[in-house]
């Protein structure tokens, strides 16, 4: 008999991306080899006005963009997004749009397979 199972841990370095214009971006690099949990997101809005922004999930299976996420951010402020988690595949990456110098911040928790025996 064997167990197999997922650790979800292993938090990375977060990955940090100041938007340069309205189109959307690409925030940090594609998934790898390895499963990984967007844990949380952080948007924060330096701007004198408020700014629409979305995220969305790229699948790389079907290379489809996946809205998961729209709000304004209000004028000099932080949206924090701690109850969405993404697991990414191999391919998939996160997409952001806003405005010019929103930051947006991912971060990010490997999924680690668990296949061990048992005696």
């Amino acid at each position: 008999m064997s167990v197999h199972g997922n650790y979800a841990g292993n938090p990375e370095q977060p990955v940090h991306q100041v938007l340069t214009n309205t189109s959307l971006t690409d925030i940090g690099d594609a998934a790898k080899k390895m499963v990984k949990i967007l844990a949380s997101v952080a948007i924060a809005n330096p701007s004198g006005s408020g700014v629409d922004c979305s995220l969305y999930w790229y699948k790389a299976a079907t290379a489809t963009d996946h809205l998961i996420w729209f709000k304004t951010v209000p004028t000099k402020d932080t949206l924090s997004i701690a109850d969405l988690p993404v697991r990414l595949a191999e391919g998939d990456k996160i997409k952001a749009i806003g405005d010019n110098t929103v930051c947006v911040t991912l971060f990010y928790l490997d999924l680690i397979p668990l296949n061990r025996p048992t005696v």
